[in-house]
Parts: C-alpha cells; sequence; structure tokens
C-alpha cells in the first residue's frame, strides 16, 4: 500500500507558470512604448487618447493578474508542503516503529539459538546474509511481535518517494518565489507607465466621457461572457442530470396486498414491504448572480490595476475572499459609499479599515500604508487613506472585500470592474 499522495500538479504548475511569465514579460517590452498621439478636444482624438489609456489599464490589469496567481501558487505550494512534511513525519514515525520490531524479533531469534555474537542494534536489510534473514523471518513466525518485512520494505519506498516529492516541492516553491519578483517588478512598472500615459492623455472631461463608455461596453463584453459560460455550465448540468435519470433503473412495483377475508385455519400470507419511494429530483442549478448595481464609488482614487483572485488558496488553509487592486503607494483610497468607517490594524491586513455603508453592505480596505484623519462617518467619495503594504504582503495594492448586508463576503471583482 503506498502512502504517497497521487495529485501531484508540481511539473505541470510549473510549466504552466514559466509560459505565463515570459508571456507577461515579453507583452509588457513590446507594449510599454510611448505614444504620439495627443489629447486634443477633437472627437477622434479624445477616441484615440482613451483607446490608449484603457490599452494600458487592460497591460497593467493583466499584469497583475499574473502577479497574484502566482502569489496563489506560492501559497498552494506552502500548503503542499506543510501537508507533506507531516506525511513524511508520520511515515518516518511508522518505519521507526517497525524497525523496533524486527530489532526485537532478531534479537530474540539470537538469544534462543544461544548466539554470543554481537548484534548491531540499527539493522540494514540490504546488506544482512540470506541466512540471517531467514532466522529473521522465522523468529517472526515464533514471536509476539509480528512485522511483514515485504510491507517494512514498501514503506521504506515510500519514505523515499515523500523525501523526493518534497524535495520538489521546496525546489518549484523557490523558483516560483524569483518568478514572483519578477512578475512584480513589471506589474510596478506597466502600474507607473499608466500613470504617466492617464496624466498625459486624461486632459479633459471629453476624454473621461470617451474613457467611460469604452470602459462599459468593454464591462459589458466580460459580463455578456460570463453570463453565456453560466449558461452553457448551467445547460451541461441539466444534461447530466437527464443522462443520470435515464441510466437509473425504475423501482420494481409491489404488488398490492389482498384484502380477501381470511379463511378459518388458513395461514396468513405474508405482508409485502412497500415500495421503495422515488428518489427526489435534484435541484436545478441556482441561476448567475446578477451584476452589481449598487452605484459604489471606486476605492482607487488614481492609476491602479486589479486581478480575479478569488477562493485562491491562501496561506493557512484560508482561501482569499477580496480583490487585489495594484496601485503606487501613497494613492488615495476613497469610500465608497456614505457611511462610517473604523481604522483597526491587524496581522494580515496591517492597517485597516471596515466601512459600514449606509446600505448596509459592509467593505474591508487592507495594507493601507496610512489612514487619513481617524475613525469616523464619511460620505461618498472621501478619502479615507492610502494605498501602501503593510501587513502580509510585499506590493502596494489595496485588498478590497464587500460583505452585502454585513454578512459572508462575496466576489468584489464584479464590483470594481463596473466602477473602476
Amino acid at each position: 500500500m503506498s502512502y504517497i499522495s497521487a495529485s501531484r500538479t508540481t511539473a505541470p504548475r510549473l510549466r504552466r507558470r514559466s509560459l505565463v511569465v515570459a508571456s507577461v514579460l515579453i507583452a509588457s517590452s513590446l507594449t510599454m512604448l510611448p505614444s504620439s498621439a495627443n489629447a486634443d478636444h477633437g472627437t477622434d482624438a479624445a477616441k484615440q487618447a482613451a483607446a490608449e489609456i484603457q490599452a494600458a489599464r487592460n497591460r497593467a490589469n493583466a499584469a497583475s493578474q499574473a502577479m497574484f496567481d502566482l502569489e496563489s501558487d506560492i501559497d498552494g505550494l506552502d500548503i503542499d508542503i506543510s501537508a507533506a512534511e507531516r506525511d513524511l513525519a508520520a511515515l518516518e514515525a511508522k518505519t521507526a516503529k517497525m524497525q523496533e520490531g524486527l530489532e526485537e524479533q532478531a534479537v530474540r531469534s539470537f538469544v534462543g539459538a544461544g548466539s554470543g555474537n554481537a548484534f548491531p542494534l540499527l539493522i540494514d536489510f540490504d546488506e544482512i546474509n540470506d541466512s540471517f534473514t531467514a532466522d529473521v523471518m522465522s523468529a517472526v513466525t515464533r514471536e509476539n511481535v509480528h512485522v511483514d518485512l515485504d510491507e517494512y520494505d514498501a514503506l521504506m519506498d515510500d519514505v523515499g518517494e515523500a523525501r523526493d516529492a518534497l524535495e520538489q516541492d521546496r525546489q518549484a516553491s523557490e523558483q516560483a518565489k524569483l518568478d514572483f519578483a519578477d512578475l512584480k517588478s513589471n506589474a510596478e512598472a506597466e502600474i507607473e507607465a499608466l500613470a504617466e500615459i492617464e496624466a498625459e492623455r486624461l486632459v479633459s472631461e471629453e476624454v473621461e466621457h470617451e474613457l467611460e463608455r469604452q470602459r462599459q461596453r468593454e464591462a459589458a463584453e466580460a459580463a455578456a461572457r460570463a453570463a453565456q459560460e453560466a449558461e452553457r455550465a448551467a445547460q451541461q448540468q441539466a444534461a447530466t442530470r437527464a443522462a443520470n435519470a435515464a441510466s437509473t433503473p425504475a423501482p420494481a412495483q409491489t404488488p398490492a396486498p389482498s384484502r380477501t377475508t381470511a379463511q378459518p385455519g388458513a395461514t396468513p400470507a405474508t405482508p409485502q414491504a412497500p415500495a421503495p419511494a422515488p428518489a427526489p429530483a435534484p435541484a436545478p442549478a441556482p441561476a448567475p448572480a446578477p451584476a452589481p448595481t449598487s452605484g459604489i464609488a471606486c476605492p482607487v482614487n488614481g492609476p491602479r490595476a486589479f486581478a480575479d483572485t478569488w477562493g485562491a488558496p491562501r496561506s493557512g488553509g484560508r482561501s482569499h475572499e477580496g480583490v487585489d487592486m495594484m496601485s503606487p503607494r501613497g494613492t488615495p483610497l476613497v469610500a465608497v459609499e456614505s457611511g462610517r468607517a473604523n481604522f483597526s490594524t491587524n496581522r494580515l491586513g496591517g492597517n485597516a479599515i471596515w466601512l459600514t455603508g449606509s446600505s448596509g453592505t459592509k467593505y474591508y480596505y487592507a495594507h493601507l500604508s496610512a489612514w487619513e484623519g481617524s475613525s469616523r462617518s464619511v460620505a461618498k467619495g472621501e478619502v479615507i487613506g492610502y494605498v501602501g503594504a503593510t501587513g502580509n504582503t510585499s506590493a502596494n495594492h489595496l485588498h478590497f472585500e464587500v460583505h452585502p448586508g454585513g454578512g459572508r463576503a462575496v466576489n468584489p471583482y464584479p464590483y470594481v470592474r463596473a466602477v473602476c
């Protein structure tokens, strides 16, 4: 019996990561080039300026997504390493116990045979001779401690495989951290380039309006694609349920018991068990959640890029419950709606804010470099803090969560995608 997990995914994950890192860095080197277009007040110039700004935002978003995806891979590897270390310790403890049993059996065999030769307490079964092995095997059947040498050998093989797998995970983690440094530098460079492009081209209300139209168009296209994917998933689930129902045989029908009056002296008929009730039909797949229409403000008031990392693994067995929004250190953060802002500090989030909106929805801001003022009532759009890298992170960004009605977190990516 093997004690090694069959779900080893390190090698495919490394190959995929290498391709992602290479493609992101190459794409950035080709796209981070200055443009000669000017943001004049003419319609065509405004469209061109807006298109260049949106393209820079898309590049920054892609770079941020690659960086945060790799961060999730690193956390996943850390989780795998911790589990592998526990499994290896358990295997080594079991082999040590079996080793003690074999040593005891061998000693008993030698004592019973009257041997005066010294016997080593640590046995290497790869080096002992055949006759000694036969003595030990014979002792297994005579003594109270029973250890199977084949099982011991198989267990030692498992220990070796576990050690190799753990070493592979450690090497993968080290390489991922090197790749992460490259992607982090690239994402920060894209953010800086975005800030420059916005400063040069976002110079009039006409450009702002055109940029908003382009952003809304892209958001609508993304929402349409998401709805199509959800519809296809629902259709696949329905088809699977129908196929399962068609392949399940119908329960046998049991005839109803006769209601004739029993005759004197007649043997009563054995009552028949009622037919089992049919299994209830599976519940239909839930409809996809509608797009948020809360009308919140974008929490980052400046150049930003964000990634959809909802549900990604995190150290300690956690999962990611926010959206990560990269921005230069010190970029203002604003209240997404009016309400009450409470400032606090914690180990993971560093400098943080809980904003309880007037609608009842709660919002969580983390990793701030500083707060603006102190806990207070705030208006929508009011500055409440600044982007930083405090807490459990090394990159300047905002971790932003949405808790409708003050309850469990929901994926905030659609919220910021609609307003940022």
